[in-house]
């Protein structure tokens, strides 16, 4: 059975991200990690300048995007949410509609390296425009090395049982579309394909108590998406029904819709992951994603010195967390032993990074706030190098 070895001077290992020196990874012949090696840190880390010293940290897992809008970039600045992205008639419905397929295809291939080259090696997309949307995105990524999780979205019932069959699930736009013809259909669907994943978004622009309500008592959605203007007890109720939530900061403050209530987030300790949603609105860098959240997190915190968001756990967001809400832990979302070897190299010797001292507690720090796309000169997924950095 051939073997790879991989090699690091540091790395963030486990479900725990812990770190570690002295890394060594043995990828078997189907590009899953059947061996690791490693050292304790005991003391700070030396880094030179002179000889580059590189950190291994996990792939990156992308948790919400519509990526087939890659061709119409800034199409919606200063324009509103209703008014670009609202289905039927919103400005990225219409692109989609009278664009051609080979347009929206090259733009899903540039989206596609944009993400390895950013680390990121798993993405969560919500495909529009029914059985055509999701065989567009399957033939654009047919040669592709990067995972990807489809939830596509029929346009009548007769669609709705090829969708979940092509697809890994079904992705709403609003709960409030839903007859409840189309919840009949779907309840059976979901006991009959229960691997699938059902989401929708919500509470995106503004709060709808009675649709959550709905979204409660029906059991229908797995995840939601957003849930920007949710209040504490909506998130109580969020926790103790096991409905995972993703958060995506920062197109929520390039349309103008509000904050995420984070504050409450981390208080209740619901394990949020990020999404970076439209990339017609939004570059799709979940270092970006991470550091904006922080910012925010810090304004809606002030004052509050027990309630503290740390740099672990926001890179748990966009990899154990967001590998557990789509039930991919298993294989995903760490550097561990029995996952895919999907992880990227960062080099800690680029300028941006130098700090008088590093340690085992302010490397996290380090590597949320300052990693940007040039400091990750090689992504792996499955052990293979599939973006690489001179």
């Amino acid at each position: 059975m051939s073997k790879t070895f991989i090699h690091s001077n540091y790395g963030l290992i486990g479900v725990g991200l812990e770190f570690k020196k002295n890394i060594t990874v043995e990828v078997n012949e189907d590009g899953i990690i059947n061996n690791l090696s490693y050292d304790d840190v005991r003391e700070d880390i030396n880094i030179s300048s002179k000889h580059p010293t590189f950190l291994l940290i996990p792939g990156l897992i992308n948790s919400h995007i519509h990526i087939c809008d890659s061709f119409a970039k800034e199409q919606g600045f200063n324009k509103n949410l209703i008014e670009v992205v609202a289905p039927p008639n919103g400005i990225k419905h219409k692109l989609l509609e009278n664009t051609s397929e080979a347009i929206k295809v090259q733009g899903i291939k540039e989206a596609v390296k944009d993400m390895l080259a950013n680390g990121i090696t798993l993405f969560v997309d919500f495909r529009e425009n029914g059985i055509i949307g999701v065989n567009i995105l399957k033939d654009a990524l047919e040669n592709s090395p990067i995972n990807c999780i489809i939830l596509g979205r029929f346009k009548n019932l007769e669609e709705a049982e090829v969708i979940i069959k092509k697809a890994n699930g079904i992705g709403f736009a609003s709960y409030d579309q839903l007859s409840q013809d189309h919840k009949n259909i779907i309840i059976g669907l979901k006991n009959k394909y229960r691997s699938k994943i059902i989401a929708c978004h919500d509470a995106e622009l503004s709060r709808n108590e009675l649709l959550l309500k709905d979204i409660i008592r029906d059991g229908i959605i797995d995840v939601v998406i957003h849930g920007t203007h949710y209040t504490m007890e909506d998130l109580k109720k969020i926790k103790e029904n096991h409905i995972m939530l993703v958060l995506c900061p920062r197109c929520n403050g390039y349309f103008g819709c509000g904050f995420p209530p984070i504050k409450e987030l981390c208080y209740l300790e619901i394990p949020v992951s990020l999404g970076t949603d439209n990339v017609m609105a939004n570059n799709i860098d979940l270092f970006e994603e991470m550091r904006y959240l922080y910012r925010i997190f810090r304004v809606l915190a002030a004052n509050k010195s027990k309630n503290i968001l740390t740099s672990k756990e926001l890179l748990k967001m966009v990899t154990i967390n967001a590998a557990k809400n789509f039930g991919l832990l298993e294989k995903f979302g760490s550097i561990s032993v029995g996952k895919y070897a999907d992880f990227s190299l960062l080099s800690l010797s680029d300028s941006n990074y130098y700090s008088h001292e590093f340690d085992s507690e302010n490397i996290y720090n380090i590597i949320v706030q300052r990693t940007r796309a040039e400091n990750i000169k090689r992504t792996y997924i499955k052990g293979e190098v599939v973006s690489e950095r001179k």
